[in-house]
């Protein structure tokens, strides 16, 4: 993945591409953006996949280390390839935020479409080193790489000042000239999780970084961004977008409600019924905010 191709293509969101790679390249190069949500069991799984299908989207799906760890990867990779015979678009499956190289070899073995190494917490030649290791492995099996550099803040993540979460150009570069990881998850001001304060994107650094690589760049923490700030970024290298708590809390809210009312009788097919529409429709909101 060392050039961005030439043709600028409409903005079709269901389109079909041979490999994953060349989706995110057309994606970066046509101003569009691949959503992805963590997804925890079958449950929310379905939800995401039937809003993509409703809304002629292509959908990315995400699993977060706690949940490989519970299920494993060869189930997590068999509840997708199950769903997927009931999408009307392509189902993409990712291993999200994995701070473990085995971890990230073991998703590639048994056939994730992507993974993520994330070493934004290591030393910047450690990061390279790790991302690196795992890029290389991925490559025969034409597995997509996304690499993490700066800070995403929230869930425990301590930074001091901008100079401390802020994705330095100089070390974006470097990272994606020595490990030439296929995507590239920026540290530009957003946040994971509901946060009490609107996350400032710091634009003007994202724009910089846009313009010093070709890699497709990705945006997490997309629960808590205004729509706008979405869209804005997206016309400035962002093809991946990750939401998350969103999905999880309206899961655990609603499925809390349906349980109380059900009392000891609570069954989780019919707690299950109701909850779904739920997520549905947050899920339908976002995937509304970032295919525009």
């Amino acid at each position: 993945m060392d050039t961005v191709i030439d043709k600028v293509l409409d903005k079709k969101f269901d389109e079909r591409f041979a490999t994953l790679k060349e989706l995110f390249l057309a994606y970066r190069n046509s101003e569009r953006c691949l959503p992805a949500f963590n997804v925890n069991d079958n449950y929310d799984l379905r939800a995401v996949v039937e809003s993509a299908s409703e809304l002629d989207t292509n959908v990315m799906v995400m699993t977060y280390p706690p949940v490989v760890e519970l299920n494993s990867p060869e189930v997590c990779r068999a509840l997708v390839d199950g769903i997927k015979k009931t999408a009307k678009h392509n189902v993409y499956l990712h291993l999200d935020h994995s701070t473990s190289v085995d971890m990230c070899k073991h998703a590639i073995d048994v056939g994730y479409d992507s993974v993520m190494f994330d070493g934004s917490q290591l030393p910047i030649e450690e990061n390279i080193a790790k991302t690196k290791e795992v890029v290389d492995y991925a490559a025969s099996a034409n597995v997509v790489v996304e690499a993490e550099i700066g800070k995403i803040m929230g869930r425990d993540v301590i930074v001091n000042s901008p100079d401390d979460f802020l994705a330095s150009v100089e070390d974006v570069v470097n990272l994606y000239e020595t490990t030439k990881a296929d995507i590239i998850a920026v540290g530009i001001g957003t946040a994971h999780g509901f946060t009490p304060e609107e996350p400032k994107i710091y634009f003007d650094r994202l724009k910089e970084i846009s313009l010093a690589i070709p890699a497709p760049l990705v945006l997490h923490g997309g629960t808590g961004i205004p729509d706008a700030d979405i869209q804005k970024s997206i016309t400035m290298g962002i093809a991946k977008i990750n939401i998350g708590t969103i999905v999880h809390s309206t899961y655990m809210k609603f499925a809390k409600q349906e349980i109380d009312k059900a009392g000891a009788g609570a069954y989780p097919p019919f707690i299950m019924k109701e909850v779904l529409p739920e997520i549905k429709k947050v899920v339908a909101d976002r995937l509304k905010a970032v295919n525009v």
